[in-house]
């Protein structure tokens, strides 16, 4: 067995085994054994704590993704979140009024072409922002939203 990872390095007989090699064998053998633990030491425990640590970080990450996935899927966080965003464009573009609640004009929302520059105004609101975030939205997206929005590069949306 290798005695001396945990914490007993004598021979069965009680004599340290550094002292052991030293009367039996020459500065050489010493100078290996010496590497010799130096490296299983080292190279075991580090493959060990890698392990470990490797395997931890696969279980967060795949916690963290799974809560991410729940909040993706939530359907009344995502409708609150997109009626949030439509209705603060609608409300800063100086084209566009909307008379009643958003479903009873749904069909004039539709038809709505708003300007990038709009969007731009958008993102810099903080309700938008918070929405953005719900939806998780990358807060360095923001500055793009217009040309991520705007594939055509058509000037609206």
């Amino acid at each position: 067995t290798f005695r001396c990872s945990f914490g007993d390095c004598t021979t069965e007989a009680g004599l340290p085994i550094f002292e052991f090699i030293a009367g039996k064998w020459s500065y050489l053998t010493i100078l290996f054994y010496c590497f010799f633990i130096f490296a299983v030491t080292i190279g075991l425990f580090n493959v060990i704590s890698a392990i470990f640590v490797e395997s931890t970080m696969t279980s967060a990450m795949a916690l963290e993704q799974s809560k991410k996935q729940s909040r993706l899927q939530d359907e009344r966080r995502w409708c609150t979140a997109v009626s949030t965003l439509v209705r603060r464009i609608i409300e800063i573009s100086p084209e566009h009024t909307i008379l009643g609640s958003m479903s009873e004009n749904v069909d004039d929302i539709h038809k709505v072409d708003v300007p990038c520059s709009v969007i731009d105004n958008v993102a810099k609101d903080p309700n938008s922002i918070a929405a953005l975030r719900d939806l998780d939205i990358d807060p360095a997206d923001d500055e793009y939203l217009a040309d991520i929005l705007d594939p055509d590069n058509g000037g609206t949306i």
